[in-house]
């Protein structure tokens, strides 16, 4: 078996084995989660479907049990960053106000709907 497939074999066991793990949990637990298995999910199409390894990746990445893991936990980490991004996107929009016609506004009190 050459290397790619040996880790593609690798990250799709770890893949099973971790929604296993997320569905034994109550559904508030999956919820709170929801960050995390969006992560390992993305993390898993990518390294298997998407990504084009160089010989010195398929190496590094057999050396973990859980190569996976590995992969998610830094991606997460990297994600942490885009909050910063998101912040920038909430103070333009309240700035810009671009939403008002795009959204259905709350209705105050003794107004007709709008």
């Amino acid at each position: 078996m050459d290397k790619e497939t040996q880790l593609i074999n690798r990250i799709n066991r770890n893949f099973m084995d971790y929604r296993a793990k997320m569905l034994k949990l109550d559904g508030q637990k999956i919820f709170e989660k929801a960050e995390e298995i969006a992560a390992y999910t993305q993390a898993h199409w990518y390294l298997t479907v998407d990504h084009h390894y160089e010989p010195e990746e398929l190496d590094y990445l057999l050396l973990f049990q859980n190569p996976l893991e590995v992969v998610t936990d830094r991606y997460q980490n990297e994600v942490r960053c885009v909050n910063d991004v998101l912040e920038l996107v909430v103070v333009n929009s309240c700035d810009k106000r671009e939403a008002l016609a795009d959204y259905p506004l709350v209705k105050k009190h003794g107004e007709p709907e709008r």
